[in-house]
């Protein structure tokens, strides 16, 4: 009897221990971090302690889709850094936050921060996200646009991470998203590149038009990258001396058709008028000859 009450007593006071140890030392991080493609990202973390200014050892783990957590950065109090893209930044201070340099896409995920020190020890869950920021849009028409065009589309694109939307505006106030058709492959690194076709229609007298491809970052409920694109008139002055060109054409071939057919007609007329005049020759000339044949008679 004497015995269980005293185990019992015994897990009592590990219980309080192991509360008190944790109570004496609390380790503060950001939860929610944010980084960006091929930058340096900090995890901000501090201790927060009357008693320990400083770390006996700290480890971060990640944990994969599967549920395994797999450590990822691990150090001891005056031991050199580890050799991987993971530091910490002041070694010697409450300060114990990570560096992760040149974040890449598959740093993303869920982290646990594990602190330990002599007078206790605490641990603290990070999400880590990782984005590229989007492109400037490039917005361009489908196809050179003639007069003779009745429709035509407006092409959006632009790359990044994670997935977004694209919307379409003219003048900034009417919504065209819905009419657009958006499709969305991925890059050998892994980013999103978005492809977006607005139909427009073609005005017979001029194009023209003020639109907007704009990338909604679906997660932040913001825009994040917008590219105008005023679509001009059509070149007036180069289409008035492309209809005057085919006009100076026309009335060309038109000249050298009634031209050659007034030289025909010329040429036609001299021969009737020569062959008239042989023919009036011709008889003359033979009139006289044959008075001559009747004078010869008479004598």
């Amino acid at each position: 009897m004497g015995l269980h009450r005293a185990i019992i007593f015994l897990r009592v006071i590990l219980c309080i221990g192991a509360s008190l140890s944790q109570s004496l030392v609390k380790l503060n991080c950001e939860d929610v971090v944010t980084g960006i493609l091929n930058e340096d990202t900090k995890l901000t973390c501090s201790i927060k302690s009357t008693i320990v200014k400083t770390y006996d050892r700290i480890q971060l783990s990640k944990t994969e889709n599967n549920k395994k957590t797999t450590p990822v950065f691990s150090l001891e109090a005056d031991t050199k850094q580890p050799p991987n893209r993971i530091r910490i930044i002041h070694p010697d201070s409450d300060d114990v936050s990570l560096l992760i340099q040149k974040t890449e896409l598959t740093d993303e995920g869920n982290y646990t921060y594990d602190l330990e020190t002599f007078a206790g020890h605490d641990s603290k869950s990070i999400r880590l996200k990782v984005r590229a920021p989007y492109s400037l849009p490039k917005v361009m028409l489908a196809s050179n646009v003639t007069r003779r065009m009745k429709a035509t589309d407006l092409i959006c694109e632009t790359t990044g991470y994670p997935l977004s939307e694209i919307h379409w505006f003219v003048y900034e106030k009417t919504d065209l998203t819905a009419h657009a058709t958006t499709n969305h492959v991925k890059t050998p690194q892994g980013l999103f590149k978005i492809t977006s076709a607005l139909p427009i229609t073609v005005a017979e007298s001029a194009l023209e038009g003020d639109y907007t491809c704009a990338v909604w970052n679906v997660e932040e409920h913001v825009y994040e990258v917008k590219k105008h694109f005023p679509i001009p008139l059509l070149d007036e002055p180069n289409t008035h001396r492309q209809s005057e060109e085919k006009k100076t054409q026309v009335l060309t071939a038109v000249f050298v058709i009634v031209g050659a057919l007034a030289v025909g007609i010329i040429i036609l007329t001299i021969f009737r008028f020569r062959r008239n005049l042989y023919t009036v020759v011709r008889r003359e000339s033979r009139m006289p000859m044959m008075q001559s044949v009747q004078d010869v008679d008479s004598y």
